[in-house]
């Protein structure tokens, strides 16, 4: 049953990565660009992007562990 869901820890780090990405750059160059909202809401998705990676990882080493 783990094969149904092996795509799902390159999908993590994807989460995760792209969140941090999110966070390093696009907040910094919207701070740059003085366009403050934008910058908001990419820091709120970056957040979004690592809290659900981390979620994802801790769902998957539950199933992984009891399943």
């Amino acid at each position: 049953m783990t094969e149904s869901i092996g795509f799902l820890s390159y999908a993590i780090t994807l989460w995760i990565v792209s969140g941090l990405l999110i966070l390093v750059l696009d907040v910094k160059s919207y701070e740059f660009a003085a366009m403050y909202k934008e910058k908001k809401i990419a820091r709120v998705m970056g957040w979004i992007n690592i809290i659900f990676g981390i979620l994802s990882f801790v769902g998957l080493w539950a199933y992984r562990t009891w399943a």
